[in-house]
């Protein structure tokens, strides 16, 4: 009801909708492109759980509307897409790229559920920026540095692997190798 309100106001301008696949958002995004299918410019979907799980949500009915929703990971990921689009400058996908890596640097240790899930996060960010970084290089513009892994062993430790034992001979803080 807000977003009919909102278009009555402005009826000149589009729109881009931005939410998650936990609840409703999805469906409520493909109500307004049925109301107004003018209106919405592009429809992008953080993804907080699986894609398959999204409430009401059927690839194929979306291929018939002429928006698809661009579902995302990571704020860059949405960013480098809104920029390729002309959505945005340059500038602000590299504002964005910076945010996403001043905040994950903002959490805590003892606030992530586990040091996976924070290596998992950390991995799924620098894929992310390592995309953009490709985009900034294609634009001629100045590249954004990935996050750092922890270092955990020393060299010349001894550390047992899925693949057996192993001795650390040198660490790589972007790769976590």
């Amino acid at each position: 009801d807000n977003f009919r309100k909102y278009v009555a106001i402005y009826p000149e301008f589009r729109h881009v909708f931005i939410c998650d696949n936990g609840q409703g958002d999805v469906r409520a995004a493909e109500l307004m492109i049925e109301a107004f299918p003018r209106h919405i410019e592009a429809i992008y979907v953080q993804i907080v759980q699986k894609v398959s799980l999204t409430y009401k949500y059927s690839p194929e009915r979306w291929e018939e509307k002429g928006v698809r929703p661009f579902f995302f990971k990571t704020y860059p990921e949405a960013a480098l897409d809104a920029a390729k689009r002309n959505f945005i400058r340059t500038s602000g996908l590299r504002r964005i790229c910076i945010d996403a890596i001043n905040d994950f640097y903002l959490i805590q240790t003892k606030d992530w559920p586990s040091e996976k899930h924070k290596s998992d996060r950390r991995d799924d960010l620098n894929q992310a920026l390592w995309s953009c970084n490709e985009y900034l290089r294609s634009k001629n513009e100045e590249e954004i540095s990935l996050l750092d892994a922890e270092r955990i062993w020393k060299n010349g430790q001894k550390v047992k692997t899925p693949f057996g034992y192993g001795t650390v001979l040198a660490f790589d803080k972007v790769f976590d190798l």
